[in-house]
């Protein structure tokens, strides 16, 4: 069956798929990218020929990937791959190489290919998907995990190590190709400084500039070009237009304008990221899975349990939890869209054959399709694992003298997480001179508090022993601000079971997370959504000038109403517990002081 009409017939086709695909996917709890892989292979040539030409839509499924990892940039905070250079560029340039050297064997050995061909998959194989893996981090809500942020960054160095590979392929056909290695790696490392430099302050600037015109349509305008014209800089200098972008939004996450450009890209993002996904699924030929799946399923395993074992291991190297290290290597278990290009140019180069370019590009898309299922499996049978086999246990004391290492407190503070939150609250408890325990998992967090002289113990705050070594039964507060909900919950639950009167104050995401922790016993509950928005009503209600003490009972019995107990809404709320709200005319008399302050970022 063959549709005819061109390019608008096509997308046509495609969306009506993809949103079909996509539907069937959630019912069946899968990834919404699972369905777009799919239904990509049904409407594709190899199936029903829906779409005989797959490259009339990779226009828009490469404008699908630019603003998927602009948007993905703007989520995630420079300073936090900056923080991690040490573990992601070391654990990048040792995953390429030992992936690359592993491979190598397997693929003469195991696969009969030629030396050469053996040469160019471990090329492939060192490589991974940026698109798949931050998307599905990002739907799984683990793009701040620790593993996630060591994930992000070791990405985006293997997006900057494809020049120097790429690079390699004339030397397999006998070319000279150092001063191409050595000009590429000059125009990249110039081109980004010249991005970080501009970039960190001509977008602010610009953005400045046109925010003050008041003008919505604009705003997105310069957002979506920023975008591009970053994108098209990289491309230009055989770097990923993807790496463009993400650097783009990288920079744009520094700046007060990165939430507001996040909104206003997010629509175009999942509509373009959707053709990308169904795109990917049209490039597989399942008549050749059909007819070599006795070499496509063993390449296929081949390759995920070696990246999976060798990233485990480097990011192990570097100090982190077995935990950690294995999410990280089931984060990494598939092959990247950067082999497409990779191969193709060795198969133009000569060096390996139409049939290996298949097999690679069909395996390619199975690992890809994969890697959802792996990192929600994987991290499930982690965390169900974690307290019963010693690897994967989610503390680490150091030594069995760690106990001793901690000083004998009595009525001290314990703060699990060190992040944002956690750290202002343990700063802030350390100037009024309240002893404190900070618990984090991340072992260079640890010990940058440490060398502030601090108390502060490697491993999750979920584990018993490590809240034992904390000295939880003599603490007199526990501050919960981990980013994990179940984590968060567990330590609370076996912190009370410990110490049954412990106060807890706990943050939370949700209004129903928050009235399970307060049928648990935790004190005290913050919900930051919640207390943004009351912050917001006191704000608006003073510059009416509303009396502060009919503001402050008003937020006070909303607060105490509307978070975690019974509440029928905020019109009865102010009906029965504050009266009618009067709004004064506003007068020239100064606003109350304490009308200006705001509340510290939860």
């Amino acid at each position: 069956m063959n549709i005819e009409g061109g390019l608008f017939t096509d997308l046509v086709v495609i969306f009506a798929a993809a949103a079909g695909g996509g539907l069937v996917a959630r019912l069946l709890r899968l990834p919404a990218l699972l369905g777009y892989i799919a239904i990509g292979v049904l409407i594709g040539p190899g199936v029903f020929e829906f779409i005989d030409d797959p490259e009339r839509v990779e226009t828009f499924a490469n404008l699908g990937v630019i603003l998927l990892l602009f948007a993905i940039g703007i989520e995630i905070s420079f300073r936090e791959i900056y923080q991690m250079t040490r573990v992601v560029v070391g654990s990048s340039i040792a995953q390429i190489v030992l992936t690359a050297s592993a491979v190598y064997p397997l693929g003469v050995y195991v696969f009969d290919f030629t030396s050469e061909e053996a040469a160019v998959l471990g090329l492939v194989a060192a490589l991974s998907s940026t698109m798949v893996v931050l998307k599905t981090l990002s739907d799984q809500g683990e793009l701040h995990s620790l593993h996630g942020r060591i994930l992000t960054g070791i990405l985006l160095i293997q997006d900057l190590a494809f020049v120097p590979i790429i690079a390699l392929l004339p030397a397999l056909s006998g070319d000279d190709f150092l001063s191409d290695l050595g000009f590429g790696l000059l125009k990249a490392g110039v081109l980004l400084g010249l991005m970080v430099i501009l970039g960190s302050k001509g977008i602010p600037w610009l953005l400045g500039r046109i925010t003050a015109l008041g003008s919505r349509e604009i705003f997105i305008v310069a957002v979506v070009a920023i975008t591009f014209v970053s994108a098209a800089a990289t491309e230009s200098l055989g770097l990923s237009a993807a790496l463009g972008a993400f650097v783009a939004g990288l920079l744009l996450s520094e700046t007060d304008f990165g939430h507001r450009a996040l909104s206003e890209v997010i629509p175009l993002r999942d509509t373009f990221a959707a053709l990308f996904f169904v795109s990917l699924g049209m490039l597989t030929a399942p008549e050749f899975l059909a007819d070599n799946l006795d070499l496509v399923l063993p390449f296929v395993a081949c390759i995920i349990i070696v990246k999976i074992v060798v990233t485990a291991v480097m990011v192990r190297s570097f100090g982190f939890l077995p935990r950690t290290s294995v999410l990280t290597g089931l984060g990494m278990g598939q092959i990247g869209e950067f082999s497409f290009i990779l191969v193709g140019s060795a198969t133009t180069l000569g060096i390996v054959t139409q049939d290996f370019l298949t097999l690679t590009v069909v395996s390619a898309v199975i690992t890809m399709a994969l890697t959802p299922l792996l990192l929600a499996g994987g991290t499930e049978a982690v965390d169900r694992l974690g307290h019963r086999v010693a690897f994967l246990s989610p503390h680490k004391l150091g030594n069995r003298n760690s106990e001793e290492q901690i000083p004998p407190l009595q009525g001290h503070a314990i703060v699990c997480g060190l992040g944002r939150v956690g750290h202002l609250v343990a700063e802030e408890l350390t100037e009024h001179k309240v002893p404190i325990i900070g618990i984090d998992l991340d072992p260079y967090v640890v010990a940058e508090w440490k060398k502030l002289g601090h108390t502060a113990i490697y491993g999750s705050s979920d584990s018993e022993t490590v809240l034992e070594a904390a000295r939880v039964r003599d603490a007199r507060l526990m501050v919960i601000s981990v980013g994990d909900p179940i984590a968060a919950w567990l330590t609370a639950q076996h912190a009370l079971r410990i110490a049954p009167d412990l106060d807890i104050v706990a943050r939370v995401h949700w209004r129903d997370e928050g009235e399970r922790f307060q049928e648990l016993g935790v004190q005290e509950v913050v919900w930051p959504q919640m207390e943004a928005g009351l912050e917001m009503l006191r704000h608006a209600l003073y510059r009416f000038h509303t009396d502060p003490s009919e503001v402050e009972n008003l937020v006070d019995n909303l607060r105490d109403h509307l978070s975690f107990g019974e509440s029928d809404g905020l019109e009865a709320m102010m009906e029965r517990d504050s009266g009618d709200v009067p709004i004064m005319d506003p007068e020239p008399e100064p606003e109350p002081e304490h009308g200006d302050e705001e509340s510290p970022p939860n």
